[in-house]
């Protein structure tokens, strides 16, 4: 409770030092009070959705869904037995490639029991992992847990070799990681890994931070006879980190869905900062024009529909300089996402319930 007394004063003072538009604070204790004792919807919540915002009507609030609310969402959308397909690197690449949606070249499935490069040979101990790397000397690779969340044990290299040794630059810094720390470190995950050719994106997205792949998060739906979008943002790194999660300090801007123009950017530190460039690289963040917008889109209704049994998603789609391409789909996304955009989630499951007749 202190904590929640905190931020609700630190929100409040940074408002009116900002010079904000906000609802009265009377107001906003009185919604924060309802919507937490009838709705189960905290301050929290309220604080990162951004609902000060005089322009957000207190109906739209209340339709929002509390935790328990949206876990059931999903669970009614997204059938439990299929859920895994696309939690599970190796399976989701499988699907999509199946599917022929364009995601990063593979490479191999990097496992001590059963791990398989695209070629067919084996890559399970050391010395298949050694002989690879050689192969790809001069590339840049990016290396993922097959289970994995907001980014964690990610790394991207650019694999070096000469007549004696092979090794791994950071494709920035350069810093040097020896193979057999990446390796020892590595084969504590049981789950293994999946290795992908870098994916060198558009300068329209590289601009804002380069360091990282700065993609898409699309919320799509399946209705009946079509997919649609419920809402969009792209996702920015910050400070020279290599993933652009907001879980890890990354940047949420929303995205128009008319014209796939970026309205502003914030971080959910300060949700309360619009910010018109990146606050690293001077980047200009509003009005920017994403290329390729409605390829976007069209890729993550495709995306979607190559799940079985999977009506609701957060598709991640990176811009590269041919076109976008699919990096993953999260059946059970943060649900932050859209309620900042005052997207509610309960007048969505409405919206499927009448169009598959579970009204």
């Amino acid at each position: 409770m202190t904590k929640v007394i905190h931020d609700i004063r630190r929100c409040w003072q940074a408002l009116d030092l900002l010079k904000e538009p906000q609802l009265p604070k009377w107001r906003q204790l009185l919604e924060m009070s309802l919507l937490l004792a009838i709705r189960g919807i905290g301050p929290g919540s309220y604080l990162q959705s951004r609902f000060w915002r005089p322009e957000i009507a207190f109906a739209d609030k209340w339709e929002h869904a509390n935790r328990k609310e949206y876990n059931a969402l999903i669970d009614r959308w997204n059938a439990l037995p299929y859920q895994k397909t696309s939690q599970h690197k190796v399976v989701e690449k499988a699907v999509l490639t199946l599917q022929q949606v364009p995601t990063p070249e593979f490479i191999a499935f990097l496992h001590q029991q059963s791990g398989v490069c695209a070629s067919g040979s084996p890559l399970r101990s050391y010395a298949d992992f050694r002989q690879l790397c050689l192969l790809l000397s001069g590339h840049k690779i990016c290396l993922k847990p097959v289970e994995g969340f907001g980014g964690a044990g990610f790394s991207a290299f650019k694999v070096c070799a000469d007549a004696d040794d092979v090794w791994f630059e950071h494709p920035f810094s350069g810093a040097v990681t020896t193979l057999q720390h990446w390796w020892d470190q590595a084969r504590q995950n049981p789950d293994g890994y999946i290795i992908e050719h870098y994916l060198e994106q558009h300068p329209v997205v590289a601009q804002f931070h380069p360091q990282s792949v700065n993609t898409l998060r699309i919320w799509v739906y399946q209705l009946p006879d079509r997919t649609e979008v419920a809402c969009a943002f792209l996702r920015v790194g910050q400070k020279g980190s290599l993933v652009d999660n907001t879980s890890s300090g990354g940047l949420s801007c929303p995205v128009d869905l008319a014209t796939g123009r970026l309205e502003f950017g914030f971080n959910k530190q300060e949700p309360w900062r619009l910010l018109q460039q990146h606050p690293d690289s001077g980047a200009q963040i509003a009005g920017v024009q994403l290329p390729y917008w409605q390829e976007c889109l069209q890729l993550a209704g495709q995306a979607l529909r190559a799940f079985p049994h999977v009506h609701l998603a957060g598709v991640d789609v990176a811009i590269a300089i041919d076109g976008p391409k699919m990096i993953e789909l999260n059946v059970r996304p943060d649900q932050i996402g859209p309620t900042r955009m005052n997207v509610p989630l309960k007048r969505l499951d409405r919206k499927l319930r009448e169009a598959y007749g579970k009204a």
